[in-house]
């Protein structure tokens, strides 16, 4: 057989058979795939994407504080885009605010530690150390504004790592439920 050098995509032939079948070992794979991700009694894992989600934006979070160092407030104090200042009634109604969010806060806190102790514990460990780093970001969020309680990125980033926070406790409570 001699060897020819082909000038052209339309010169290539149109129809060449595979040298063996793929399929079986791809159905294979794929069937091993799903016996690996249902648990005896047939509810399927969570998987460490959510642990992965989690460290995601933990680490966005020290960045955006790392970053927010550097900006600093206005001469007055106030934050930019928040011309007039905070009202005594504004701040009856934040710290009314500020009690049901921590009242919220505590008993999700409650309930995924009771779903804590239904894990196994390699999957226990793995999502307590992931709920502890974000609750260790946020501490050192409210730190950074107690030092400089006018950074307009800090009160973001804060703001932000709690909602992160509630929806990573909601994930892990209502893990294992089956919705109807």
């Amino acid at each position: 057989m001699t060897t020819r050098r082909v000038k052209g995509i339309g010169e290539l032939p149109r129809d060449i058979p595979p040298a063996r079948d793929l399929w079986p070992a791809i159905a294979e794979a794929i069937q091993a795939d799903l016996a690996m991700r249902v648990v005896p009694d047939g509810r399927r894992r969570v998987g460490w994407w959510p642990a992965v989600g989690l460290a995601a934006s933990v680490a966005l979070v020290a960045v955006g504080v790392f970053i927010g160092q550097g900006i600093a407030p206005k001469p007055d104090g106030r934050l930019a885009g928040n011309p007039a200042p905070v009202t005594d009634a504004g701040m009856v109604k934040a710290s009314l605010r500020q009690a049901e969010y921590e009242k919220q806060r505590e008993q999700l806190w409650t309930d995924v530690q009771n779903k804590l102790n239904t894990m196994a514990p390699a999957e226990r460990e793995k999502v307590g150390a992931s709920l502890n780093t974000l609750r260790r970001s946020i501490q050192e969020i409210e730190t950074a504004l107690g030092r400089d309680p006018a950074n307009a990125l800090l009160q973001e980033l804060l703001v932000s790592s709690c909602q992160e926070e509630m929806r990573a406790l909601t994930v892990v409570r209502d893990s294992g439920r089956q919705e109807l």
